[in-house]
């Protein structure tokens, strides 16, 4: 069986695995150069990147693909969002082939919330491509389902909700597990999101350093320690996830000093949103006649937390299925959807057979590659640029210790 390819797009993250032996994640932001090829991530997770890079920085563009109107660069050049999500895919694959071409198929995911249009815009990019003159392009949320219903395992019958928690938003989805059909559309909720409960985590460590003393974070000479800080306590919450207490050093205009997060504050900061979250599921599935579930179905980069998982399960009455690394969830089942040659059309069965490489092995085997010996330059490459530490619209840059930091 050949090496499947699964690509997974997100708003605030890109993944690529291929199945069985190896993951990469990059945060969604292309840098474009003159001379040399599109790089994709940030300066802490991709080693091709510095901060000291002089280029075009570009965020923001996923959320945009089909978007009618050009995103106009920092430069004043003019990119179609698209286009820009293809190469950014691209450098993603050739990365985790370790600097070569697809060996096997491949299959992109898209999230599920997305409309046609912006589904077929991503079609025709990739099209102009010849590494995915092949691929097929699928919902992220049958991915996810290929993979959990290969392992660990989904109920054979009943409904279980699919809920995606990412950087920009959750997503539900609900599936009839008997006939492997969505029951009804993807409903997307923005109010609990990686972003957002970021957010909540920073403002709780402010608060904790004015009641220590005055701090001030109105000058403009807070905004690279305050971007530093942001970073620094999402990294906390990670750690929240396996551990009940953390501390991180803080280091702002007239302080510095270590401040302690425990998970029960981490808590406090989700419970409020995740309530409101729990309440619109409930709602989809009253909507839908739904009046029990199989299961609920977890991933993304959330799934890690406990609180939403016991909130879940406590709520629901049911298991809360996921993978030990949830975030690549929708990768992985693209891999196995390509390494099966299941995919027709671009449109893939939820139900999958069960056959070897599993989703578990894919996820053991995930692992940051080497730097990407990069395809020939993108042709959109700007005559000149900011460097990475000049740029103000780019998310927060952080050494990645762990390939799997959540982002979305």
């Amino acid at each position: 069986m050949a090496d499947g390819v699964g690509l997974s797009v997100g708003a605030t993250n890109l993944t690529a695995v291929v199945v069985g032996r190896a993951a990469v994640t990059r945060s969604a932001v292309v840098t474009l150069f003159p001379d040399r090829p599109l790089q994709v991530g940030v300066p802490g997770e991709n080693p091709r990147l510095t901060p000291d890079d002089r280029g075009v920085v570009i965020t923001d563009f996923v959320d945009r693909v089909g978007d009618p109107v050009d995103i106009v660069a920092p430069d004043g050049s003019n990119h179609r969002s698209e286009a820009l999500l293809a190469e950014a895919l691209r450098a993603l694959l050739y990365e985790v082939n370790n600097g070569r071409g697809p060996a096997g198929p491949v299959v992109v995911t898209h999230p599920a919330h997305w409309r046609p249009p912006s589904v077929d815009a991503l079609r025709g990019a990739l099209a102009q491509l010849h590494e995915f003159s092949a691929a097929a392009v699928v919902s992220d949320a049958r991915a996810a389902v290929t993979a959990l219903h290969d392992d660990p395992g989904l109920p054979t019958s009943g409904v279980v909700a699919l809920c995606d928690f990412g950087g920009s938003g959750t997503s539900i989805t609900l599936v009839d597990v008997a006939t492997g059909e969505p029951a009804g559309q993807t409903l997307r909720h923005t109010d609990l999101s990686g972003d957002l409960i970021d957010k909540a985590v920073l403002t709780h460590v402010l608060e904790g350093l004015s009641d220590a003393g005055a701090v001030d974070v109105t000058g403009t000479s807070a905004i690279g320690p305050l971007s530093r800080l942001r970073a620094q306590s999402r990294a906390a919450k990670e750690r929240l996830s396996n551990t009940a207490a953390t501390s991180l050093v803080a280091e702002l205009p007239g302080h510095r000093g270590e401040v302690r997060l425990t998970r029960n504050e981490l808590d406090e900061s989700i419970r409020p949103p995740l309530t409101e979250f729990v309440g619109v599921v409930q709602e989809t599935l009253d909507r839908n006649g739904v009046r029990g579930l199989a299961a609920v179905a977890s991933v993304g980069g959330g799934a890690r937390i406990p609180l939403i998982t016991t909130t879940l399960s406590q709520h629901f009455g049911a298991p809360v299925i996921t993978l030990p690394q949830p975030e690549l969830t929708a990768a992985i089942g693209g891999g196995l959807t390509a390494a099966r040659g299941t995919a027709d059309g671009g449109a893939t069965a939820m139900a999958a057979a069960l056959s070897p490489p599993t989703a578990a092995a894919a996820a053991v085997a995930a692992t940051q590659m080497a730097p990407e010996v990069q395809p020939g330059d993108t042709g959109s490459g700007p005559s000149s640029g900011l460097a990475w530490s000049e740029a103000d619209d780019i998310p927060d840059v952080v050494a990645v210790t762990d390939p799997y930091d959540y982002a979305g």
